[in-house]
């Protein structure tokens, strides 16, 4: 790979599919009560939900720090590499930060640092177009552009069962919680841009769930270069069904349509049961 691609945790690629796609991944940190752990590092999904199950305490997350993407940073510098880092949304956490004062410690070295402006399965499918731009030979500089064009077309499209881990975690407003639980409204979220806001309101999961796929489904117009991926948390067979579902409303096959379980970092904003949908048109063949 002439270009080395680095990404977080959020990315949820997890350290087996990092070694295929020849990435490195910065973990972030979730943090029960006194207790701190390595995203997929210290605390796999397995590990997260049983500790969900036994502890008293909801656990919170905490972003990398610079020291260790420097870290990463200096072994593709001392190799002369040029290096392309993508990140979650910086409207989502302070990550960007850290890996931006990492590489101003190497004035010398060419390192791009990217907001993708999503998370999760949309950071994910941004380090593969990355990976597969590397692997033609792209430069760091059209990477990079390329990333930042991808912006607009993204979108994830998801719900949760429980809404208090979002309101705990600042993604949605406190009085807008506890409205939805009072009254049994199932709010269907979009980001876009990095921002987080409600897309519609429906009063069962079943209608929201419909509503999801709609809206994914309304974006859609190149079938040939659209990729689509489920996200969940813990949620397989519900996944499962969206995929079901989303295959028999696609008029024609779509470039990629995949099912991918978040991991814990995620999982701690989102709880148990979510799912999503990530949209993203490429603009590479």
């Amino acid at each position: 790979m002439s270009v080395a691609i680095v990404t977080d945790s959020t990315s949820d690629i997890d350290p087996a599919r990092a070694q295929r796609l020849g990435v490195d991944v910065v973990p972030l940190f979730v943090i029960f009560g006194e207790r701190s752990f390595k995203d997929y590092i210290e605390l796999t999904r397995v590990q997260f939900y049983e500790m969900l199950e036994r502890e008293s305490v909801l656990p919170i997350t905490s972003q990398p720090t610079a020291a260790m993407f420097e870290e990463v940073f200096k072994e593709h510098v001392s190799a002369g590499r040029d290096i392309v880092c993508v990140v979650i949304s910086q409207a989502l956490s302070g990550t960007i930060n850290a890996a931006s004062s990492a590489a101003a410690r190497f004035p010398d070295a060419h390192i791009e640092v990217v907001d993708s402006q999503t998370v999760a399965g949309g950071l994910g499918l941004q380090v593969e177009q990355a990976v597969r731009l590397s692997a033609r030979g792209a430069s760091a500089d059209e990477i990079a552009e390329t990333l930042r064009q991808d912006w607009e077309p993204q979108r994830l499209f998801a719900m949760a069962p429980d809404l208090s881990h979002l309101e705990r975690m600042g993604r949605i407003g406190k009085a807008k919680a506890i409205l939805g639980t009072l009254l049994r409204i199932v709010p269907v979220l979009r980001l876009h841009g990095g921002v987080v806001e409600v897309e519609a309101q429906v009063r069962t999961f079943k209608r929201a769930v419909e509503v999801m796929i709609e809206a994914a489904l309304s974006l859609v117009k190149d079938y040939a270069s659209t990729r689509l991926l489920i996200m969940h948390t813990n949620a397989q067979a519900l996944a499962e069904r969206v995929e079901a579902d989303l295959q028999l409303q696609l008029r024609e096959p779509v470039r990629s349509l995949e099912i991918l379980e978040a991991g814990p970092v995620i999982a701690a904003h989102a709880g148990r049961g979510a799912v999503g949908i990530f949209v993203l048109e490429d603009r590479v063949p």
